[in-house]
């Protein structure tokens, strides 16, 4: 394993930090692990903390891949909000999840993401 995650829950929501290297395996898991851990804590909105991750360049393609995964295991049942420095292909990724009816929006600072999953529109 080239990353991990520590999760904390705040008041209405829960924080997944994300640390080590990204892996395009492990992180087509990562939805698996955020849904597991929403479940554990029944609540099911979540801010995920991609900035101590180490990631070069990431092909669109698995960006592609990993938007369908988010899709098709959160759903819309989990409300996620990254904060992701690559703001340039994070458009591609929360497009295909969005296209998908996931509820996924990137952020690049944590303020803003957390603002946007406690005040629903």
């Amino acid at each position: 394993m080239v990353s991990s995650f520590s999760v904390i829950q705040k008041n209405k929501h829960l924080v997944m930090t994300i640390r080590g290297t990204y892996d395009y395996w492990e992180f087509l898991e990562l939805p698996h692990h955020i849904l597991q851990e929403c479940e554990d804590h029944q609540c099911y909105k979540i801010l995920v903390d991609l900035n101590p991750v180490i990631a070069k360049d990431i092909a669109l393609i698995e960006l592609f891949f990993l938007g369908e995964k988010i899709a098709e295991v959160l759903g819309k049942t989990v409300m996620i909000a990254l904060v992701w420095k690559s703001e340039s292909l994070s458009d591609f990724l929360v497009d295909v999840a969005t296209n998908r009816s996931a509820r996924l929006k990137v952020f690049a600072t944590n303020k803003r993401a957390q603002y946007w999953l406690l005040n629903e529109y």
